[in-house]
């Protein structure tokens, strides 16, 4: 943990690596002080000549001090990262930072289950390098590439030599697509498929170009549609660009070389001109998201992910054993595809040996969505009901188990705050993910993110002006103060962690739906020993308190709301 400043004439660079601590923090305000100057009220943006060069190292998440200062400089700043969740971080609060050594794609990831491929001039070597990195799967892969007519094809040979995993064939006429079959369209012909089936028809030419890309393109958008990825490499012309539209119509996901690793750049500068495309990708991003997009043939044994875990548990001390197996082996596939290992083995071995690496596994597999007034439902019948009858206690105490981003126990302190009660309220925002809970406690969101808050506030059966809650700044708004200083957020692991007070009310909604019924049970005997006689305990809508226990009833049969008998 450290923070190095150097200066170069109007240059000032600053690298912070693996975390921010508050002595950090304090350096860094200090290091772009020239923020502060007020100059800013005159010159918005505009700091004198001084710039800054940013670099934020294996840094998933940071301090609200941070990116408020960082919001001023923006516009005469550089700023770097190597994680992928600190540029998603920022990006909601309009904070360009450049993300070196990450994957970034900003479509959703479709299952992806044929694959087509384009190139001229130049290709050879790209798509030697593509199938040649091809993770075992049953995808089926079609291939045009540009070549003389009176020269008999090399290519499906050619590749056949890059792959162990997939039969590489010259395309035939009527010939059924298989899994695990790379087909290349031979000179002198296009190639087109429909129905589940490769057809050569000897039309004219396209583009100049016999076989075309566009034409192998429109058929598979009309065939495969989102299950379907399309990848344009190098070459002259502009082949292929005039099938994009289409392919963007089906739901087709559409992936250029980036033009800078080519020599003959011309058809992917038409391509990028149409605008009908994802993303504009190195050749090792392409690769990667190849590997991040298709299932695979990674089958793990249960007594394999049953040994994984034991050995996080043992090294780490985070217990994930009495998760749903569903769940954890969905989280580990996507996992392995984003790290590429050659085996389970080596997986575990990267995760076991480099905290940084688990931690990336760990938050993969911490589920964070969530909102401010989430079901709004349960929040009015909170409000209208629990609420009032909470105000028998002197000192009120609240738990908000697997808090996440802290949208939940904001959300209870307004209401709190609204009923007159926060000033004698605590409420206790536990998570085991330390990066969410650094975020909770910024408290920072975006404008897109406070309308639908506003929103569900309402819905809610809020009645105040909800502007009252938020330090409202160009690009974000912020909890107020006050708010923040009633919620204490720290580390809490359910699955291991023991009683942390007596409580009035516990929320504890869309956590237990990960656990299986002997960790259930175990979190339930926990609720019961840190609730007080009378006290509510509000679970997910698709959760429920096991009969066993028989102390709790059910308190509103439209909403899963148990209070505890004395």
């Amino acid at each position: 943990m450290s923070i190095v400043i150097s200066k170069l004439k109007n240059l000032t660079k600053i690298l912070v690596q693996k975390s921010m601590s508050a002595k950090n923090v304090e350096v860094f305000l200090k290091a772009t002080k020239v923020a502060n100057s007020g100059c800013e009220a005159n010159f918005p943006g505009k700091y004198n000549d001084i710039s800054y060069e940013i670099n934020f190292m294996n840094i998933m998440v940071i301090p609200l001090k941070i990116i408020k200062r960082v919001s001023k400089i923006r516009n005469n700043s550089i700023l770097f990262t190597n994680e992928i969740s600190l540029r998603h971080y920022l990006q909601d609060f309009n904070i360009e930072i450049t993300c070196e050594d990450c994957f970034l794609i900003t479509k959703q990831m479709n299952k992806i289950d044929f694959i087509g491929i384009g190139g001229s001039a130049g290709s050879l070597e790209k798509i030697n390098n593509i199938v040649k990195n091809l993770p075992p799967s049953n995808i089926s892969v079609f291939i045009v590439v540009h070549q003389q007519k009176d020269k008999k094809s090399l290519l499906h040979k050619i590749l056949q030599n890059q792959t162990t995993h997939y039969k590489v064939a010259e395309a035939i006429s009527n010939q059924k697509v298989m899994p695990k079959t790379i087909y290349t369209a031979p000179p002198g012909k296009h190639m087109i498929v429909t129905g589940g089936y490769i057809f050569l028809i000897d039309t004219k030419k396209k583009h100049f170009s016999k076989p075309s890309i566009s034409v192998l393109f429109d058929s598979l958008a009309k065939e495969y549609n989102q299950e379907l990825l399309t990848l344009l490499v190098c070459g002259y012309g502009k082949d292929g660009s005039d099938s994009l539209e289409n392919l963007k119509n089906s739901g087709a996901t559409i992936l250029l070389e980036d033009s800078k690793e080519c020599e003959a750049t011309p058809m992917l500068d038409n391509a990028v001109k149409s605008g009908n495309y994802d993303a504009v990708l190195s050749l090792k991003d392409i690769n990667k998201y190849i590997h991040n997009s298709i299932k695979g043939d990674k089958e793990f044994k249960d007594k394999d992910i049953d040994s994984f875990l034991q050995e996080i548990y043992n090294i780490y001390g985070y217990d994930y054993r009495d998760y749903q197996k569903n769940h954890i082996i969905r989280r580990i596939h996507h996992f392995y595809n984003l790290t590429q290992p050659k085996n389970f083995d080596e997986l575990k071995k990267i995760v076991l040996e480099d905290k940084a690496v688990f931690e990336k596994l760990f938050l993969d597999i911490s589920i964070n969505v969530t909102t401010l007034f989430r079901d709004s439902k349960i929040f009015k019948k909170v409000k209208d009901d629990l609420i009032p009858m909470l105000d028998s206690f002197a000192e009120l105490k609240i738990w908000c188990a697997g808090c996440s981003t802290g949208e939940e126990p904001y959300s209870l302190a307004i209401f709190l705050e609204e009923a007159g009660l926060l000033d004698r309220s605590i409420i206790y925002a536990t998570d085991i993910n330390k990066v969410v809970l650094q975020k909770a406690k910024n408290g920072i969101y975006s404008k897109s993110s406070y309308d639908l808050f506003t929103k569900h506030y309402y819905q809610s059966g809020g009645k105040e002006s909800f502007s009252n809650y938020f330090e409202v700044y160009d690009n974000f708004v912020t909890i107020k103060d006050h708010i923040k200083e009633k919620i204490l957020f720290f580390e809490h692991n359910l699955a291991m962690d023991s009683i942390i007070n007596q409580f009035q009310l516990i929320f504890c909604r869309n956590v237990l739906i990960y656990f299986d019924q002997k960790l259930k049970t175990k979190v339930f005997n926990l609720f019961n020993d840190s609730l007080d006689n009378y006290g509510f305990l509000v679970l997910g809508n698709s959760e429920m308190i096991d009969r066993d226990f028989i102390n709790f009833k059910q308190f509103d049969t439209k909403t899963k709301i148990y209070q505890k008998k004395r």
